[in-house]
């Protein structure tokens, strides 16, 4: 009797807690709403994998972002910028993103009046890890982007804390001088449509 009430609970522990209300893989579809600090992105799927994000800022300031499945940003429109990655290579071969993965994609970065020269992005998943957001616990893959200009000259690195489930990134985190870490992450989530609690 003991027995399987003892694996029962750790079945139960096995799988990322969700409290009431926490987007997953299903309800992720129909879009949610990351919020830090004053800023808000709201999140909606779209067709073919892309993702459409409305950010929000302090002072009013609004940007769309257009993501392929949530982690490539293919566009950026705001007010006063716009700017376009322009993928040379398949974008559908970088995905599933795995633990262990490898991948390398080349994209040429471009304003409405210049295209610049080829950038080399490499992916590197390095791990796992649990991310709280509020009372939602998601499992995120840890995925080194290292940057390289046309020479191969590495131009910069950080790291994308992305969830498979949602399909989206919830945190980057960048190498400080001297070797400190410091991550940028959303504090809380909810699906869209739902008000803030307050």
């Amino acid at each position: 009797m003991l027995r399987p009430a003892l694996l029962l609970i750790i079945s139960a522990l096995a799988v990322p807690a969700h409290a009431d209300g926490c987007p997953n893989a299903q309800t992720a579809k129909l879009g949610f709403v990351l919020e830090r600090q004053g800023t808000k992105a709201e999140v909606r799927p779209a067709s073919d994998h892309f993702v459409h994000v409305v950010n929000s800022y302090p002072g009013g300031k609004t940007q769309n972002v257009i993501y392929y499945r949530g982690f490539f940003p293919i566009s950026r429109f705001d007010d006063t910028a716009r700017s376009i990655n322009i993928p040379v290579s398949d974008l559908r071969t970088v995905f599933p993103l795995e633990p262990k993965a490898r991948r390398a994609l080349t994209y040429a970065p471009a304003r409405p009046d210049k295209v610049g020269e080829l950038i080399s992005l490499e992916l590197t998943v390095t791990g796992q890890e649990q991310m709280q957001l509020g009372d939602c616990s998601y499992n995120v893959l840890i995925v080194r982007n290292r940057f390289l200009n046309a020479a191969g000259k590495a131009t910069s690195e950080h790291t994308d804390l992305y969830s498979p489930e949602l399909g989206f990134i919830l945190a980057k985190r960048y190498e400080e001088r001297g070797g400190a870490l410091s991550t940028m992450k959303y504090q809380t989530i909810r699906p869209l449509g739902k008000t803030s609690p307050l």
